[in-house]
């Protein structure tokens, strides 16, 4: 991916939030305070300018999203906001199991360590990303007023320096009981990337500990696979510069995690998303493109 500006994926799913939360049908789905929180670092980061966040709640807006899913593929939108509702969840379970630490690899401009900072003021909160994207991130946390004593947020690039000494310029405790997410991120990396973000997981990271994950379907050669969307969103992120480069089948995830010493506990697809969150507000026939999978590893 480029890191000479702002990731454009970065700054679309945050202004997706946006026009989620504008859609009346969607109340319900968002976790609490994620829409306005992004906003608000979005809006002081000045990665984006305010006349393109505000369209993000104009009804023509809406409008042209209904018309576009219709031309592509329904349920592009209402994706991102089942990806988010889940992994916020499953980092507050993990919380609940006793987990004292949190760690964002990939956060671009994600509320969820600014909103769990800010609800559990003794879990340590970590976010690593980019400089480029770090950087108006740091700045719209900072503008917003979302400062922490307990968020620290990382401007690094893992492709040059590893995840074990960007923590060790944080209050991280590789012993302690801890959760990771990598939303949106592994399919941009080569396989042996993925595998050694694994193996950093496990090294830095104690007994007990969760990372949820995005991936995406691949062939046997480990190239990714995105079903009927594969062309749609593989050229419009080659043309942003940010290729997808990393797949696997979900019924090999099992023995790669087994390869870092984690194992997989959960593992989620649209349709398992449509029961648990889209049918308790009204929407159980809500199409869901599910172009990625969901999994949940834990470290013994």
């Amino acid at each position: 991916m480029s890191h000479e500006r702002p990731s454009l994926t970065a700054k679309k799913i945050a202004r997706f939030l946006i026009l989620i939360d504008a859609v009346p049908r969607f109340a319900g789905l968002l976790p609490a305070d994620a829409a306005t929180t992004a906003e608000a670092i979005l809006r002081a980061s000045g990665a984006v300018g305010r006349r393109h966040i505000d369209m993000m709640r104009a009804p023509w807006t809406q409008r042209f999203y209904e018309i576009a899913e219709a031309w592509t593929a329904r349920g592009q939108l209402v994706w991102f906001g089942l990806r988010k509702r889940w992994m916020s969840d499953a980092v507050e379970e993990a919380i609940a199991a006793g987990a004292t630490q949190l760690l964002v690899v990939g956060a671009g401009f994600d509320p969820l360590a600014t909103i769990i900072a800010r609800r559990h003021p003794k879990v340590t909160c970590v976010e690593i990303d980019a400089p480029a994207t770090a950087a108006p991130k740091q700045e719209g946390v900072r503008g917003a007023g979302f400062e922490r004593t307990n968020l620290h947020l990382c401007a690094a690039d893992l492709s040059k320096r590893s995840l074990g000494e960007v923590l060790r310029e944080t209050p991280w405790r590789s012993d302690a009981q801890s959760v990771v997410v990598a939303e949106g991120l592994l399919m941009y990396l080569d396989v042996k990337d993925v595998k050694a973000f694994f193996r950093a997981v496990h090294e830095h990271t104690g007994a007990g500990s969760r990372v949820a994950f995005s991936y995406v379907d691949g062939d046997d050669a480990g190239r990714p696979h995105l079903g009927t969307l594969d062309w749609l969103i593989r050229t419009s992120l080659r043309l942003a510069g940010e290729r997808m480069r990393w797949g696997i089948r979900p019924e090999r995830l099992r023995g790669f995690a087994e390869e870092a010493g984690l194992f997989v506990v959960e593992q989620v697809d649209g349709e398992a998303l449509r029961k648990e969150y889209l049918a308790p507000i009204g929407l159980p026939e809500e199409p869901v493109a599910a172009y990625e999978y969901l999994a949940l590893m834990e470290r013994g």
